[in-house]
């Protein structure tokens, strides 16, 4: 194995060992929760015993962590502690899959779902932690589903015989999403060795130049100051957009599992269900949607949140959140707001404004833990190409600044402060994307965001958004149109579904034919089209996802288009929608549904297609064009 590979290798190991206790301590806690779960329903002695055996491994693997962290061990030794590492994990794996096995009650329907859920959520959360070094998430993924699936297997049923290929498609899942994370990962880590190399040399370099050349010395060190100052803006950014792939990447998988996760309980919550399956549906519901908030923060911090950018008045929407603030930020901390008089037009999302704000308030709020004061500013700035002021483009802006009396911040935490799960609050207190959402969203609304601070002085962030100018300025001014109601008597048509996920296919599926609509099925774009090919009827809307395997949704409906020109188009995707691709217009007959989505959502969105009206010549919605 070379150098890189093994340092590489070695970051890995010591990224799983350097985890939070709380990740080890994790299975022992969740056991406990669940034998309580299972009490009136299964032998305590067993469930006492199995706590007790998961408590043994969990204390072995933090005897093994605490080793590691003592002994601090070299690449060249990573080896054996890699070995230590995988067995916890199987170890682990195995005592779930042992209790799986053993409560898996055939005779009990809630025993089953409960046993089932918490093993699927322990290795959804698995993939996560132990998604660093793959080996190790499946050493504990593979034990834990067989337990599982041993107990379907036993009761030999067709549905529960079924149920064990979806566990088995779940592991595949699940495996690929903590591939794709290691690889990201890895990439990360070979990136920033690569760049240590290079710096490495390069200053190796310049400390022959000085040599030969002493006269230089004053220039040669004022240059590679610059030089550094470049590589680590370079580092930065190169490691930003790093993150923020993975952070893109991880959200779009999690928005497939989270569909399937909330269609289903949203479906459940439609039938007959016990009060106590109730409770534990919306619990469901509720974890699912705190994970579908978190992914939406991950994908505006990677800049594929999908916004509704509208023209405002920056100066109102602050003047109007203020009494919201002062709720919000409590009596112990003074609020001041300061807007101008005049409009401060700009582009954005109006719902993703007021986020940034909330954002930025909360986070003063909590620099300030013995009171101080909160100052909220708008105005504007017009800058002059070379002239002075921040580091942006010539051109009129809107300014946001919101500054507070707190306890600021140090160099290194300043530059930290706008990257994702960075922050200096204790644990539980904050997921640390607050910042890395405002600067997300800023950056996706075209604008830029600075912050000055020093320790015990408090700090300032400052947001600076383009400003409308000129006809658009003056158009924004003029009164909205009044919203018209649409709802008239649901319609029915064909609809031809074409999604590679099977589960979000299926579950989709059931959506569209409950809601009385006759379907067509494909895997993917070249399946879509042979489905369409062999249909002599009228397909009235194509639902598919833009990525997929043979051929993706953005082909798959201009080539259904150009034999159909009366079809709609609905596209559906975990990324948000891009600028490349085709404009969007429900009327016209093209809409975008951002996954997870709700059943009622999907539905809705048919019928907007539904009613849209075929043009006057009869040739239907617009052909949408190839993403560029």
């Amino acid at each position: 194995m070379s150098n890189l590979a093994s340092a590489v290798r070695a970051e890995q190991i010591r990224t799983l060992y350097r985890q939070s206790v709380w990740v080890f301590i994790a299975n022992p806690v969740n056991a406990v929760i669940t034998a309580l779960s299972l009490w009136q329903r299964a032998h305590h002695g067993a469930l006492l015993a199995w706590i007790a055996g998961m408590s043994l491994v969990a204390a072995g693997r933090l005897a093994v962590r605490r080793k590691y962290l003592q002994v601090n061990p070299s690449a060249d030794e990573s080896g054996r502690w890699t070995t230590y590492f995988v067995s916890g994990t199987i170890a682990t794996g195995a005592a779930w899959g042992v209790g799986a096995a053993v409560f898996f009650d055939p005779a009990d329907p809630v025993v089953q779902l409960i046993v089932t859920f918490v093993i699927g959520g322990m290795i959804a959360g698995a993939s996560g932690t132990l998604a660093t070094y793959v080996p190790a998430f499946i050493g504990f993924e593979v034990p834990a589903l067989l337990g599982l699936a041993g107990g379907m297997v036993v009761i030999g049923d067709t549905a529960h015989v079924g149920f064990v290929f979806l566990l088995l498609v779940y592991g595949v899942v699940m495996t690929m999403v903590a591939s794709n994370t290691q690889r990201a990962i890895v990439g990360t880590f070979r990136l920033r060795f690569e760049n240590d190399e290079l710096l490495a040399q390069l200053m190796n370099a310049r400390a022959s130049l000085e040599n030969v050349n002493r006269t230089l010395e004053d220039r040669v060190a004022e240059r590679t100051l610059a030089f550094e100052r470049q590589s680590e803006t370079l580092r930065d950014a190169q490691r930003m957009e790093s993150i923020g792939l993975l952070a893109g990447g991880v959200a779009h998988d999690f928005n497939n599992l989270l569909t399937v996760v909330l269609a289903n309980v949203a479906m459940l919550e439609g039938g007959q269900l016990r009060d106590a399956d109730r409770i534990s549906v919306e619990e469901i519901r509720t974890s699912a949607n705190r994970g579908a908030a978190l992914v939406s923060q991950l994908l505006a911090f990677s800049r594929r949140q999908i916004l509704k950018p509208q023209t405002l008045d920056l100066a109102r929407v602050v003047a109007e959140m203020e009494h919201f603030l002062r709720r919000l930020i409590g009596s112990q901390v003074e609020v001041e707001v300061n807007v101008p008089a005049d409009v401060l037009p700009v582009t954005a999302d109006p719902s993703q404004l007021q986020q940034v704000i909330i954002n930025l308030a909360t986070n003063a709020r909590d620099a300030m833990p013995s009171g101080g004061r909160l100052t909220i500013q708008a105005g504007s700035f017009d800058k002059t190409p070379g002239g002075p002021g921040p580091e942006v483009p010539a051109g009129p802006y809107a300014t946001l600044e919101v500054r507070d009396t707190g306890v600021g911040m140090d160099a290194e935490t300043r530059r930290l402060a706008f990257h994702p799960f960075f922050t200096t609050k204790e644990q539980g207190r904050g997921t640390g994307l607050g910042l890395a959402t405002v600067y997300g969203i800023v950056d996706q609304s075209g604008g830029y965001t600075f912050v000055e601070s020093q320790p015990a002085k408090g700090s300032s962030f400052s947001i600076y958004l383009p400003r409308v100018t000129g006809a658009a300025a003056a158009q924004f001014l003029a009164a909205a149109p009044a919203v018209t109601s649409d709802a008239t008597e649901p319609r029915r048509g064909t609809v031809l579904l074409a999604e590679d996920n099977p589960m979000v296919r299926d579950v989709a599926a059931r959506i569209l034919n409950n809601a009385g609509h006759t379907l067509l099925l494909a895997c993917d774009g070249q399946e879509g089209l042979e489905v369409a090919g062999k249909h002599d009827g009228i397909i009235d809307v194509l639902v598919t996802d833009l990525v997929m395997g043979r051929m993706g949704g953005i082909e798959l409906a201009k080539r259904l288009a150009e034999a159909r020109p009366e079809l709609r188009i609905l596209f559906i995707s975990g990324f948000a929608w891009d600028n490349s691709l085709p404009a969007i217009d429900p009327v016209r007959g093209i809409d975008f549904l951002q996954k997870p989505f709700a059943p009622d959502a999907l539905v809705e969105a048919v019928q907007r297609l539904l009613r849209a009206p075929r043009r006057s010549d009869g040739s239907g919605p617009t052909r949408p064009p190839v993403a560029s």
